[in-house]
């Protein structure tokens, strides 16, 4: 199949004239004709109905025209494949985001770049409980958002920039404290929470189950690795237990309850960070939509 024939075709089809087609593609008139001619002699039927003023699609012109065109499109987008991949851009750029984060942001950050790169691939991942970085100890994924402390400096040779802050407070349910006679925040205290059942997360990689969020205070726990669960919980009264600034909403104040716990230092302020393996060179759309964030 010759693909400048199927061109010619596109020209004289959208232009409506073999003379503005020549126009077009910087060809004479003859020339236009004959490979429209050639074209016919190929597929071996006609293509236009000369009968009348103007060029007319035939029946089966009109076909063969619809896909053509799809097949042109294919072929830009080879061609433009090839270009990008000669560049040396990536096929695929994997990115994993905590749910703890706040993506909005981001995204809209990232849709110039997708525009800048079409030909690469995105593969964005959403992930719970810390397993943003430990999918990027792996190598499974190029780039990871996070929260961050200083003990994951230990946990591979990373490379990390801030990307927002994090804010941790302890959550529960109004109802589940009128048994206690508590309607304030300050009146809570973890004599009162072991009466109470504790929603913490399933497991946590890197021994951060050891942390102050993760410490068991109640008699009663209940295991939980999503957070639409763990919202769908705190509703239901199943229990307490920690939510972040970016996932609390001004509608749940009135039912839920956010408050300190000194006796655990409960109020705990990190960070959000993009991260990436320090020895690991990123190709440009990936390091693209690292400089971005």
């Amino acid at each position: 199949m010759n693909f400048e024939l199927l061109k010619t075709l596109q020209a004289v089809v959208t232009s409506g004239s073999i003379s503005e087609a020549a126009n077009l593609l910087y060809k004479t008139q003859p020339a236009v004709s004959m490979s429209i001619k050639r074209l016919e002699s190929d597929v071996g039927f006609e293509i236009f109905d000369r009968t009348g003023y103007r060029l007319e699609l035939t029946d089966k012109g009109k076909i063969y025209y619809q896909k053509s065109k799809q097949i042109l499109a294919q072929v830009n987008q080879l061609n433009s494949l090839s270009e990008s991949y000669a560049k040396g851009e990536e096929h695929a750029v994997r990115i994993a985001f905590e749910s703890t984060a706040d993506v909005n942001d981001m995204m809209k950050k990232i849709v110039p770049i997708q525009r800048q790169f079409p030909n690469t691939e995105l593969h964005l991942q959403g992930v719970q409980m810390l397993n943003a970085l430990k999918l990027l100890t792996e190598q499974q994924v190029d780039l990871a958002v996070t929260p961050w402390t200083i003990s994951f400096e230990s946990v591979g040779d990373f490379e990390s920039k801030v990307v927002g802050p994090l804010n941790f407070r302890l959550c529960i349910h109004k109802d589940l404290l009128k048994p206690f006679n508590i309607d304030k925040p300050e009146q809570i205290t973890a004599k009162v929470l072991r009466q109470i059942p504790q929603l913490t997360p399933i497991k946590l990689p890197f021994n951060m189950d050891k942390t102050s969020l993760a410490k068991q205070i109640s008699n009663s726990i209940v295991k939980i690795d999503d957070i639409s669960c763990f919202l769908a919980a705190l509703n239901a009264q199943l229990g307490w237990g920690p939510i972040t600034d970016t996932v609390w909403t001004n509608e749940m104040e009135e039912n839920l309850i956010r408050f300190k716990l000194p006796e655990i230092n409960s109020d705990v302020n990190a960070e959000i960070r993009i991260v990436k393996n320090r020895s690991k060179v990123l190709g440009p759309a990936a390091q693209a939509i690292w400089d971005s964030l």
